[in-house]
């Protein structure tokens, strides 16, 4: 009995102090607006063990519009710096040291406010997604183009199409944007909002606080930014689902990659943190029902010759 009671005491307190943590805003310094900032459009990113991703990565963003690159390494052991040192050299990347400090914050949001914080004057506009996504414009030659119509606005809340395995039980040669090219049309994913979210793209001066990696709390609204056609989004967007587009520009999410490559994902290291909860079961949940949904998807192809070319050159230097 005592041993229950003890478990159920100790998980409470795990729950509270995961709340007061995780959940609570961190309030990030007033950034100093620059007239010409040294990027027009940057990027930050948490990233572990992802060196068989990182150049097709970075050269498909650099191929549409993003020109520098703020990595957060989250202590890792494959050959991710190496690669990314070369980048460094070349004043694409900012690397950043990220090992965990606190096993009950979440690492990739501070992450974003250290960001914000240190780098954010830097750039007229960030933006904050992960290494197995790809953000793109659906007809704009690139995402500066897209940008420069919206200086208005004090963020774009993107959304994203999920990717499955595209019938890859392990890890194929090649591109990942070449290798999977089925994923879930955005009229299913509203009929199932657990498939829908957004990345946002931000101006750093119109961050007031940050409490999540999917959008921010910006100076003067409770709103948290706009969706591809400057419609304003509520707080929690899969609440309004109709409003989440992606005819304009969208992030492909290759949620899944292999079936191999989302085991080892999902059994492996959290982003957030050490001790916060990974929901293992929700996310092979999600896993199905996009295996269940996907269609082809060849959006993103048009891109695929000149990433090539990008990466043949990348290679031979």
């Amino acid at each position: 009995m005592w041993r229950g009671l003890k478990d159920t005491l100790r998980k409470r307190r795990q729950a509270r102090n995961g709340k007061i943590l995780v959940r609570e805003p961190i309030v990030v310094p007033q950034s100093v607006v620059t007239t010409h900032p040294d990027h027009y459009l940057s990027c930050v990113t948490v990233a572990k063990n992802e060196g068989e991703y990182l150049d097709e990565w970075i050269q498909f963003h650099l191929l549409v519009g993003i020109s520098h690159f703020y990595i957060y390494d989250n202590g890792s052991t494959d050959q991710s710096l190496s690669i990314l040192r070369a980048y460094e050299s070349a004043g694409i990347v900012t690397v950043v040291p990220w090992r965990p400090f606190n096993v009950w914050a979440n690492t990739q949001i501070l992450a974003y406010a250290h960001a914000v914080s240190n780098f954010g004057s830097r750039s007229r506009w960030m933006a904050f997604f992960d290494l197995d996504e790809f953000m793109f414009p659906m007809h704009a030659a690139s995402l500066i183009d897209f940008l420069q119509a919206r200086e208005q606005e004090q963020a774009i809340c993107v959304a994203g199409v999920n990717f499955g395995t595209s019938g890859h039980a392990v890890r194929p040669t090649g591109l990942v944007t070449e290798n999977f090219r089925q994923a879930v049309p955005m009229d299913a994913q509203r009929e199932y909002p657990k498939l829908l979210n957004v990345k946002s793209i931000v101006q750093p001066a119109q961050i007031r606080s940050i409490e999540s990696a999917h959008w921010f709390n910006l100076k003067g609204t409770n709103k948290i930014g706009v969706n591809e056609d400057g419609e304003p989004l509520p707080r929690y967007p899969r609440e309004d689902p109709l409003k989440l587009k992606a005819n304009t520009i969208r992030f492909n999410h290759y949620y899944t990659r292999s079936h191999e490559e989302f085991a080892a994902k999902v059994n492996g290291s959290n982003v957030r943190g050490p001790h916060l909860p990974a929901d293992a079961e929700q996310r092979w949940g999600l896993f199905r029902q996009i295996e269940e949904f996907s269609q082809p998807d060849d959006t993103i192809q048009r891109f695929i010759p000149d990433l090539r070319e990008r990466l043949s050159t990348c290679r031979r230097a």
